[in-house]
């Protein structure tokens, strides 16, 4: 009985700390997010089409992301809101980049970065 009982604990103990990780999202994917911010500024920067493009994709990938995090956590429609806001302008880069469009390319990624730095003062906790 005693084993048994030990045994629920521990699983018990296990699945709300599983629960807690699944409330927040993922350190590395914010990380990864802001890699492939800084890299793809500075692709832009060099006029490096193929990079910037690569970069451009892979966030358009991980706002989708994020955008299904907040959706599932509810009550968070800025977060929502805000991570549509950053596939569509990832996506815009995309755009610009293919049409050598480099200026309009650095615009898009500059509001990029400021939305995210939008989404990290009601979100990010420290």
């Amino acid at each position: 009985m005693r084993k048994v009982l030990i045994f629920l604990s521990v699983a018990l103990a296990l699945s709300a700390s599983v629960r807690s990780a699944e409330d927040e999202l993922s350190t590395d994917l914010m990380q990864s997010i802001e890699d492939s911010n800084k890299s793809l500024s500075s692709n832009i920067a060099l006029n490096n089409k193929q990079a910037a493009t690569a970069d451009a994709k892979e966030l358009t990938q991980m706002f989708a992301e994020v955008e299904t995090f907040f959706e599932h956590k509810g009550g968070a429609d800025n977060a929502v809101d805000l991570a549509k806001q950053s596939k569509a302008l990832s996506a815009d880069i995309i755009s610009d980049v293919a049409a050598n469009n480099f200026d309009a390319a650095t615009a898009a990624a500059t509001t990029l970065s400021r939305t995210c730095r939008t989404c990290h003062t009601f979100y990010k906790k420290e």
